[in-house]
């Protein structure tokens, strides 16, 4: 009995001993990923030390260079030469993590929790050596944040619904002069979700009421309580203008500001020798404007876009736009006006 005891014993040390080396080639994936790149190498000694430091490992360098040619034979972009070894490709390039950490930390509608455990995870990506780019991010109390925890939930719900093809029940919310939200009605909306995407910093859901005939896009940082329910929503191509499909590139364009009227034919010229206003229009609607030189140092610009859009885009830039076309709009623009030039009248 004693002499079995002894084996058994013998046998459970041997596995504790031998356990790590099972993982030795994993480990040593895993340190190249970390520590090294085509600016940082290393050598064999470097990942035994870091082999013990970092996992307790102990192993010899033929360990190292025949674990390393499996991973290469595995398909892993390791690159031997003479100054070293080093992880020679990563998911993410340096720019690419930065623009996507930088979004991530711009955007308010994800609470600061989340932030900070996406920017962790994306800066895991880049390695030790990215880390530095990331310092920038400690300040992350500074930021506006919206402190929502459900944002990411509702972006799952969402999806789900529309590749389920089910309608939503939500509230929909805004903010009260307490600067928190609050519920518009007390009894929720229902919607057929039919796409997400990214405008402006913020994700809307182009979606239809069913009380309305028309699509509608929903910012989903004001949705709350959203439900799933077992009804099918409406056809996509029963909903007005929709008939092909959702084009998301002339979403893009066609409603900057996300009013959901129908789009028209829209033609304004510069004033005042206003030529800087080709960047403001272009980064608004897009490059599918077509810009006609007046010779005068003025352009006339001729696009499709929501007339909602573009009557308080020309409300910005009052001074230097003058809108032709269509009437209707002319004679909206021209009531806003004299509104706010009432407003800003002497004795009022």
């Amino acid at each position: 009995m004693r002499q079995k005891n002894l084996k058994d014993y013998t046998r459970r040390i041997a596995v504790e001993t031998f356990e790590p080396k099972k993982l030795l080639i994993l480990r040593i994936l895993q340190i190249l990923q970390e520590f090294s790149n085509c600016d940082h190498k290393l050598r064999q000694n470097d990942i035994i030390s870091l082999l013990k430091v970092q996992y307790d490992i102990e192993c010899e360098r033929k360990a190292v260079a025949r674990n390393i040619d499996f991973l290469q034979q595995a398909g892993y972009d390791i690159v031997r030469d003479s100054d070293g070894i080093y992880f020679a490709s990563r998911k993410f390039e340096p720019g690419e993590l930065r623009l996507l950490i930088d979004s991530v930390l711009s955007n308010r509608n994800i609470c600061k929790t989340h932030t900070k455990e996406i920017i962790g995870k994306l800066t895991a990506e880049g390695g030790k050596y990215f880390k530095s780019y990331a310092k920038h991010v400690t300040n992350l109390d500074d930021w506006q944040k919206d402190e929502n925890c459900d944002y990411f939930y509702n972006i799952e719900l969402c999806c789900e619904a529309i590749e389920q093809e089910k309608k939503l029940l939500f509230f929909y919310n805004y903010f009260d002069s307490d600067k928190c939200k609050r519920k518009n009605k007390p009894e929720k909306s229902k919607i057929s979700a039919y796409r997400l995407f990214l405008k402006n910093g913020h994700y809307y859901l182009a979606s239809n009421y069913d009380r309305y005939e028309n699509l509608a896009f929903i910012r989903l940082d004001r949705m709350s309580d959203i439900e799933i329910l077992q009804e099918d929503s409406r056809p996509l191509n029963t909903v007005r203008n929709c008939e092909q499909g959702i084009n998301l590139g002339k979403l893009d364009s066609y409603f900057p500001f996300m009013y959901s009227d129908k789009p028209e034919r829209i033609e304004f010229i510069t004033a005042n020798c206003a030529a800087h206003m080709i960047d403001n229009v272009i980064d608004t609607f897009g490059r599918n404007v077509v810009i006609t030189d007046m010779s005068d140092g003025n352009y006339k610009f001729s696009l499709t876009a929501s007339p909602s859009a573009m009557r308080f885009w020309l409300l910005q830039y009052g001074k230097y736009v003058k809108l032709l076309s269509p009437q209707s709009l002319v004679e909206q623009v021209k009531s806003d006006i004299n509104e706010m030039s009432k407003l800003y009248s002497e004795g009022k």
